[in-house]
């Protein structure tokens, strides 16, 4: 938990209601820094599946999605670097050891997981129907292609951490 503030993006909602077009595409916004050269290799390197949900097209630079519908998540790529915050902000370990600080926002109807410290930064929208029970994992699915491609220069911090 970190002991500083920064506020909510409102497009994070935005994301999460994210829909779908006629062809199947999904209609996502990018990333105020979707152009930045390290988007095209996350999104390049993304998963064919998260939280067992099959890739789908997006229409934007710099974005990744999986499912439809309702239970579509989404990620993007060049988000606005997240301040010190106030906000939840975990660090996330998969099975291999990959870690990587995600501030927690609660959103209409699910969760918008943020990189912290890491530029350019990534989020991740994920509806509670897509995991009721652990939507982090998403966060974690993703865990590789972050890490293989960003790099931390800062991290979470507790209120006992704080100078």
């Amino acid at each position: 938990m970190l002991v500083l503030r920064r506020p909510l993006a409102l497009a994070a909602a935005g994301v999460l209601a994210a829909t779908l077009t006629a062809c199947g595409t999904v209609t996502v916004p990018s990333g105020e820094f979707a152009a930045d050269p390290t988007c095209a290799d996350v999104v390049i390197g993304a998963p064919q599946e998260v939280l067992g949900l099959a890739r789908t097209e997006t229409s934007s630079q710099g974005t990744a999605a999986w499912g439809s519908g309702e239970d579509t998540v989404v990620m993007r790529c060049g988000v606005t670097p997240p301040g010190p915050t106030t906000e939840r902000c975990t660090t996330l370990e998969d099975g291999d050891g990959v870690r990587i600080d995600w501030i927690v926002s609660e959103i209409d109807g699910g969760f918008l997981y943020t990189t912290y410290g890491r530029e350019p930064a990534i989020d991740v929208s994920v509806p509670s129907s897509a995991a009721p029970d652990q939507p982090s994992a998403a966060a974690l699915d993703l865990s590789r292609v972050v890490s293989a491609n960003t790099v931390a220069s800062t991290y979470c911090i507790g209120p006992g951490d704080a100078a």
